[in-house]
């Protein structure tokens, strides 16, 4: 029979393992253990991510929320000596005039609140970015595809990219120190409810009795019931599938991302990943065009572009996922007739260059405000709906996961910011939602 614990924890993305890493640390004596389907921590969706982190939101929540987690990042990577791949790269948003005008409130909002933003102009980015086309003139091409002119740009310094795998195993790393464990292929396949205080009645809880989650029925390396005083769900994507049997809602859906991998052939390609001006590793930062959602970003240690696109509209919402990623591949006639014509019109240097490589995975959105949640309902703790940005929160989501478990109003977040534990729940929730989106 599987072991009695105090906390499990379902699901080993970054959320997951910040969570175990928190709860573990802030309360040493206790016994936890995390449940993962597959072999091993950042598997899943956190794994296939573009693994970007930026603090430039219009949502002061935002702000504070990825601020504090980049800021543990750095004292991991610069005082704890741990290479997690972070890179301060910076992001460039490029946009046109109506945009910049569309965009000045959250921009005064960001630089009221302490964000760094530099705002740049035409002659700002011809300098930076001389290759890029910024003006379509008779271009019957842009016409048809309605390309906006490029009028200015913001850039957030603060903002760039790490390595996903080497976060993730770093927090596992430490939870394992700690007395923690993982059951990893292992899939949980529900979540037990049960009466509060059991009177061996038929159909037990019934609807006039307490109730609690009482475990998880596990599947795999530990089959049965996994009993647990607490239950922390950070299944991403596949949170729907435990929490709409007991009829909990959490607000969240997914959606299909696609990343394509571009080599940096030929000098023109290699002189803009290696762009100087933005950032102290002289590489071209994460660059959104105004247009669609199109960006791209260097990966220097492959000599590479990452080029991804955010759409929304006709890319269906996914209630309940497969559990195979693989099963979401990637579509390079969409890299081909969506993607390419809008990255070469503006960087004409992309013309013929070749894919070598391209997968996909799940964000999982919560559609209220575009902010992630943390609640409990009894003894369950759920966070999550965040994904595509959980990697820049992480470490803040963690450590409200603790304080919900401590049963603390109050939850102190890297550099010993103060965030009330109730904000992101639903029941009380206190947030601003979030417009600078991708």
């Amino acid at each position: 029979m599987p072991a009695q614990y105090d906390i499990v924890i379902v699901g080993a993305g970054i959320m997951g393992v910040a969570s175990a890493y928190h709860l573990k640390k802030n309360n040493p004596g206790i016994k936890v253990l995390v449940v993962e389907r597959y072999g091993a921590a950042g598997q899943g969706n956190t794994g296939r991510s573009n693994a970007m982190f930026r603090n430039t939101f219009s949502s002061s929540d935002n702000q504070i929320l990825s601020n504090s987690s980049i800021d543990f990042y750095t004292h991991v990577q610069e005082e704890l000596k741990v290479d997690i791949g972070l890179q301060k790269i910076g992001y460039e948003w490029l946009m046109n005039e109506k945009q910049l005008s569309r965009s000045e409130p959250f921009l005064e909002g960001m630089e009221k609140n302490g964000v760094e933003i530099t705002r740049h102009g035409k002659d700002d980015l011809r300098r930076l970015l001389p290759s890029m086309v910024t003006e379509f003139g008779s271009s019957s091409e842009a016409a048809l595809m309605e390309l906006p002119s490029v009028d200015g740009g913001v850039f957030g310094p603060k903002c760039g990219r790490l390595d996903p795998d080497k976060l993730v195993r770093f927090y596992a790393g430490e939870f394992i120190k700690a007395g923690g464990e993982f059951a990893f292929n292992t899939e949980a396949r529900a979540l037990v409810v049960g009466p509060s205080k059991r009177l061996g009645i038929e159909g037990e809880p019934l609807v006039w009795q307490d109730f609690k989650v009482e475990g998880v029925s596990a599947r795999g390396a530990i089959d049965g019931i996994i009993r647990a005083e607490t239950i922390v769900l950070a299944g991403g994507a596949w949170e729907n599938e435990l929490l709409e049997p007991i009829g909990i809602e959490c607000h969240a859906k997914s959606k299909k991302r696609q990343l394509f991998s571009i080599q940096a052939e030929g000098r023109k390609l290699e002189g803009l990943l290696r762009s100087d001006g933005f950032n102290p590793q002289g590489l071209l930062p994460l660059v959104i065009l105004p247009k669609s959602g199109v960006h791209f970003k260097p990966v220097s240690e492959e000599n590479a572009f990452w080029v991804a696109c955010e759409d929304e509209v006709n890319r269906p919402f996914i209630d309940l996922p497969e559990h195979d990623l693989d099963r979401y591949t990637a579509e390079r006639k969409y890299y081909e007739r969506s993607v390419y014509p809008i990255l070469v019109s503006y960087f004409p240097e992309f013309k013929d260059s070749r894919v070598k490589a391209m997968w996909a995975g799940l964000y999982s959105y919560n559609t209220i405000d575009n902010l992630p949640f943390v609640f409990r309902e009894k003894n369950l703790i759920v966070v999550g709906g965040d994904s595509g940005s959980g990697i820049m929160k992480g470490d803040s989501l963690g450590r409200v996961v603790n304080s919900l478990y401590r049963e603390e109003g109050e939850t102190t977040l890297y550099g010993g910011i103060p965030y009330r534990t109730s904000k992101l729940s639903f029941e009380r929730r206190d947030v601003e939602r979030e417009e600078w989106v991708i």
